[in-house]
C-alpha cells in the first residue's frame, strides 16, 4: 500500500472512531441536571431533560403543575437536598442509576404536621399547607438537623437529542392494571402468580418501590404458605349443607375437625359456589376459628386442638343467580398457636 493508500485508511479509521462516539452529554451528567433542577424546584428546566416519549405523555405544564401545591416545600428544601449518582449501567440504548438522596430527616416534626392538618380536616378544609410549610421551615430555621437516606433508581434513554431521563409514564397504565391483577392474586394466595406481575412492573419502570418489596414479600409469603398447606389435610371438612339462618338468610353450614398434631388459632375456609356444570360462578371466605384481640364474635373464641371439632354458618345470600345451589368448601389458610 502506498502513502496515500495509508492516509486514507488512516481517515477513514478515524472516521469510523468519531462516528461510533456520542458527542454530547453522557447519562450521568443528564441526570445530574435533572435532579439539580428537581430539588431546587426548577421544575420547568428539569422537564428539559426528559425523554421524548414522556414528553408525548405529559406536558412541561402538567408537569410542573404537578408540584404546584407543594411550591411553598421545595422552596424551603432547596440547597437542602442532596444526591450522589452511585453507579450508572449503560445496555445499548438505555442506561441505569443508582442514586442516594439525603435529605433533612423531619421524623421529629411529624406529629405538628399531623396536628396541622387534622385541625384543618375537623374544619372540613384542606390541610393548611401554608401552616405546614412554616412548621417546616421552623424546624430547619439555623438548625443542624439529623439527615436520612434513600437509594433511587432511574432509567434513562438514548433520544434524538442524546441521553435522557425516562420516567416511563407511557406505562403508567399498565402498571396499574397490573398491580389490580397483582393484589387479586395475593387474595387468592396464588403469591408465586402475583411475583410474577410485580416483576413485569418491574420491567416497566425501576423506579417503582413498591415492586421489589413485593417481590421479596410474596418470595416469604410463598413459603409459609406452602408450609401451611402441608397441614390442610389434617383438617377434614364435613356435615357440609346449604340452609337457612334464624334471620331467613341463606347460607352455608358445616363442620371442621383437627385431626393433626398441632393446636390452631386461625382457620380459613373458601366456599366455591358452582353453577350447573360444576364452575366456579362466587367464593366468599369465612374463619370458623379466629383467635384475636381484634376479632368481634357473639361466641367465645377459642383456638382448635389436636381432635376437637368446630361448627361454621355464615350466609350466601349474595351469591349470583347462575349458582345452582351447590358448593364446595375447602381449609385455604392457616395459623397455627
Amino acid at each position: 500500500m502506498n502513502r496515500t493508500g495509508y492516509l486514507a485508511a488512516a481517515i477513514f479509521s478515524v472516521m469510523i472512531f468519531f462516528a461510533g462516539c456520542s458527542f454530547g452529554p453522557n447519562p450521568k451528567e443528564v441526570l445530574s441536571k435533572y435532579l439539580d433542577s428537581y430539588f431546587l424546584g426548577n421544575y420547568d428546566k428539569a422537564y428539559e431533560q426528559l425523554s421524548s416519549k414522556d414528553k408525548a405523555v405529559k406536558s412541561q405544564q402538567e408537569f410542573s403543575g404537578d408540584f404546584k401545591e407543594i411550591a411553598g416545600f421545595a422552596k424551603v428544601f432547596a440547597g437542602k437536598i442532596t444526591f450522589n449518582i452511585k453507579a450508572v449501567k449503560v445496555a445499548g440504548e438505555k442506561a441505569q442509576a443508582t442514586v442516594d438522596v439525603t435529605a433533612p430527616d423531619l421524623s421529629g416534626a411529624m406529629g405538628e404536621l399531623f396536628g396541622a392538618a387534622m385541625k384543618s380536616a375537623f374544619g372540613g378544609g384542606k390541610p393548611d399547607e401554608k401552616e405546614m410549610e412554616k412548621i417546616v421551615a421552623e424546624k430547619m430555621k439555623g438548625k443542624n438537623l439529623p439527615t436520612t437516606t434513600r437509594t433511587e433508581q432511574y432509567d434513562l434513554v438514548k433520544d434524538k437529542d442524546g441521553w435522557r431521563v425516562y420516567m416511563g409514564w407511557e406505562n403508567e397504565n399498565k402498571i396499574k392494571e397490573l398491580k389490580s391483577v397483582a393484589e387479586k392474586l395475593e387474595k387468592q394466595k396464588k403469591f408465586v402468580e402475583a411475583k410474577a406481575k410485580y416483576a413485569e412492573i418491574q420491567g416497566l419502570s425501576s423506579r417503582d418501590s413498591e415492586a421489589p418489596k413485593k417481590i421479596k414479600e410474596l418470595d416469604e409469603k410463598a413459603v409459609k404458605y406452602k408450609e401451611k398447606q402441608a397441614y390442610f389435610t389434617n383438617i377434614e371438612v364435613k356435615n357440609v349443607k346449604i340452609g337457612k339462618s334464624f334471620l331467613n338468610e341463606t347460607g352455608v353450614f358445616g363442620e371442621i375437625k383437627n385431626k393433626g398434631d398441632k393446636t390452631l388459632k386461625e382457620v380459613e375456609i373458601t366456599t366455591f359456589c358452582l353453577d350447573k356444570e360444576g364452575k366456579v360462578v362466587f367464593e366468599k371466605n369465612f374463619h370458623p376459628v379466629l383467635v384475636s384481640e381484634h376479632s368481634f364474635s357473639f361466641r367465645e373464641q377459642k383456638p382448635l386442638k389436636p381432635n376437637y371439632s368446630q361448627t361454621f354458618g355464615y350466609k350466601l345470600d349474595d351469591a349470583p343467580s347462575e349458582w345452582s345451589g351447590k358448593v364446595r368448601v375447602e381449609v385455604t389458610d392457616l395459623e397455627f398457636e
